[in-house]
C-alpha cells in the first residue's frame, strides 16, 4: 500500500493546525490565581513540540510532492508554510517568542520563494 506523500502532507499539516486550536499547549499552572482574576498557565512542552513538528513535517511533505522551478523555489515554500504554521500556533496560543519565531522563519522563506519563482534563478 503506497502512501501519497501529498494527502500525508495536508493531514499531518491541518492536523497540527488543528490540534493547536482545540487543544494549545498552554496548561493551567497549579490551581494559582492572582489579585486580578487571571490564572497563572505554563507551556506544555509536549503539545508544543508535537504541533510544531506535525506542521514542519507535513510542509516538507507537501513540497516533496510537488514540482518547484528549482531549489530556491522548494525551499522558500517550506519556509513560509512552516512559519505560518508556526506563526499561527503561537497566535493561538498567546506564547509570542513561538508566534515571532514563525514570523521570523516565514519573511525569508517568502523572500527566497519569490527569488526561485523567476525564470533565471540558478538552483
Amino acid at each position: 500500500m503506497k502512501v501519497n506523500e501529498g494527502i500525508l502532507g495536508v493531514l499531518l499539516y491541518t492536523g497540527g493546525i488543528l490540534l493547536a486550536l482545540f487543544r494549545p499547549p498552554v496548561d493551567r499552572a497549579a490551581c494559582i490565581t492572582f489579585p486580578g482574576g487571571k490564572g497563572a498557565s505554563g507551556i506544555n512542552p509536549f503539545f508544543l513540540a508535537l504541533e510544531l513538528g506535525m506542521v514542519i513535517v507535513g510542509s516538507v511533505l507537501l513540497a516533496l510532492e510537488h514540482d518547484f522551478k528549482n531549489s530556491y523555489a522548494k525551499n522558500g515554500w517550506i519556509g513560509v508554510t512552516s512559519g505560518l504554521g508556526a506563526a499561527i500556533i503561537g497566535g493561538h496560543s498567546n506564547i509570542t517568542a513561538v508566534f515571532l519565531f514563525g514570523v521570523a522563519l516565514a519573511t525569508p522563506g517568502l523572500i527566497a520563494y519569490k527569488v526561485g519563482g523567476r525564470e533565471n534563478a540558478g538552483g
